[in-house]
């Protein structure tokens, strides 16, 4: 990979606070130090698998990010391990999951 890396957030998207005439707020930083546009990748991958986003959020999100494709790859690999390290992975999980890593694997052919 030839990416930059620095620090990311792991978790974003269920941890923004938003208050109204407030900034957003990120609390419970789960930092990392990766490749740049993991962050936003992971936050891709979980908005569709957890938020109801449209799966044609994987390719544009990143658009402008290099290594996209295997950025998403390596952040739904991300969130299935820590979901299996967590003892919390089940069949309800996969089946959430399994279109996500369809179209992850279409764009990387």
């Amino acid at each position: 990979m030839e990416s930059p890396s620095q620090l990311i957030h792991g978790d974003l998207l269920g941890n923004v606070l938003f208050a109204e005439g407030e900034p957003p707020t990120i609390i419970d930083w789960a930092v990392y130090w990766r490749p740049a546009g993991l962050g936003a990748a992971i936050a891709a991958v979980d908005a569709v698998c957890w938020h109801g986003a449209s799966i044609e959020l994987l390719q544009v999100a990143g658009r402008n990010i290099e290594e996209w494709n295997q950025m998403l790859v390596r952040a739904l690999t991300f969130r299935m391990v820590t979901l299996h390290l967590r003892n919390a992975w089940d069949a309800s999980l996969a089946d959430r999951h399994a279109p996500v890593m369809e179209a992850i694997l279409k764009l990387v052919q």
